[in-house]
């Protein structure tokens, strides 16, 4: 995907040249040119075969969410161990189906005018850079997804993701049960089996279970039931008993709670305060998983052997995420565009995003975070700003919200990405 990704930026840097040059052209003077190319939404290389381009972009968006999470959901579970094709032959052409429809949407299906051009093609250069230091392929998977998802009515993606990675988890679960794909594979923790239903461990199966259920509630968004919040709780109780994926379980019932309030709240006025109120949440959430781990006391051999007692019981509580962090900050450099480590010494997306993508890129992910859910709530946009905050508490004990698998709503920043304003950004209805 190093080729892809090079690709993808000469492609838009080509793009803004065929620019210039059409738009000189056309007005005869250079700051006419520029000040219309700056303002006026256009599609890339040429103008013709609009209408059909745009339609083509949307249903190549879709073609490629579906083959995205085909790839992940499918051959990143344990069937991988039972046929070699499922890695050596399925996922590359599966990848490769995805990355072209969305570099083709990139490229030929959406408008931008080169202010947001400037904004996207910066943000991506920058993911690109982190990207080639890290080497994970998810990270800029996400990237490049949520660039194609500009100016998208998100309803048919999140459908079109909702039922490929349900067919896929659902063809795993019958392998599974059927005693094909890792019958007797199952997770141990303080005594309690816990169930992998296919995967490699209970934490994969929840979070992509967990991916699943924000997509249908984010389907869910112009009008909430009371069975959609008894669909949550009952994914969050499952997870609770079945896999006992903590985490996931835990956001699911926020989540059902979440969707409750939202369907009590329909059509009511948003509170002033509400806005900066959300924004401010995942500023306090990442100053929390960055400062906490500086009050540590080392007073023992093992990660809960540590002090003051407060913070021990919490750090107990959270499965020692915090001294994990606090080994990381012990164990790991933070480098400016980011590296590559093997398995992650951090399941807190905030410090992971430090150490892996380097500080630049937490500090723009917050920002965008941050801008997304001011924008959402100033809009009324309730079920959106729900599944960001629920999201943004998962990532607190885990890193899998870099996986777009586990997070579609990473496509609800596709709008802050472009620095449009609030009433331009996608929506679900």
């Amino acid at each position: 995907m190093f080729e892809f990704a090079n690709f993808l930026l000469l492609a838009l840097f080509a793009a803004a040249a065929v620019d210039l040059v059409r738009g000189w052209r056309a007005a005869g003077s250079l700051l006419p040119a520029l000040a219309d190319l700056w303002s006026r939404p256009h599609l890339l290389f040429s103008s013709r075969a609009e209408s059909l381009r745009l339609r083509a972009g949307a249903a190549v968006f879709c073609v490629g969410l579906a083959a995205y999470e085909v790839s992940v959901v499918f051959c990143n579970s344990m069937a991988r161990e039972n046929w070699s094709w499922v890695q050596g032959v399925l996922s590359p052409i599966l990848e490769w189906a995805a990355f072209l429809c969305f570099g083709a949407k990139i490229l030929l299906g959406t408008r931008y005018t080169w202010a947001e051009l400037v904004v996207g093609g910066a943000l991506y250069f920058i993911g690109r850079w982190t990207y080639f230091n890290s080497q994970n392929i998810w990270w800029i998977g996400i990237v490049v997804a949520v660039m194609a998802a500009k100016d998208l009515p998100l309803r048919r993606p999140l459908r079109a993701y909702l039922i490929s990675g349900g067919a896929a988890m659902a063809v795993v679960l019958v392998l599974h049960f059927a005693g094909i794909v890792a019958p007797d594979l199952t997770s141990e923790r303080m005594g309690l089996l816990r169930g992998t239903y296919g995967y490699g461990h209970p934490n994969t199966f929840g979070g992509l279970v967990f991916g699943l259920l924000l997509a249908y509630a984010l389907l869910r968004a112009g009008r909430v039931r009371w069975a959609d919040c008894a669909a949550a709780a009952a994914v969050g109780i499952f997870l609770m008993v079945g896999p006992a994926s903590r985490t996931a379980a835990l956001c699911s019932l926020a989540l059902a709670v979440g969707l409750a309030v939202c369907r009590l709240r329909a059509g009511r006025p948003v509170p002033r305060l509400w806005p900066a109120g959300c924004a401010a949440f995942a500023v306090a959430e990442a100053a929390l998983s960055y400062l906490l781990p500086l009050l540590v006391i080392k007073v023992g051999p093992w990660n809960n052997d540590i002090g003051p007692a407060w913070l021990a019981r919490l750090d107990s509580l959270l499965t020692c995420r915090i001294s994990l962090t606090w080994m990381a900050y012990r164990l790991l450099d933070v480098r400016i565009a980011g590296q590559a480590f093997d398995w992650p010494t951090v399941d807190n997306s905030f410090a992971f995003a430090l150490f892996q993508f380097g500080p630049v890129v937490a500090a723009l992910l917050l920002v965008l975070m941050a801008a997304a859910l001011w924008g959402l709530a100033r809009s009324g946009r309730r079920v959106e700003v729900c599944c960001l905050l629920i999201l943004l508490l998962y990532a607190y004990m885990e890193c899998q919200p870099f996986h777009l698998t586990t997070n579609p709503t990473a496509l609800l920043l596709c709008g802050a990405f472009f620095a449009q304003r609030p009433e331009q950004w996608p929506r679900v209805e």
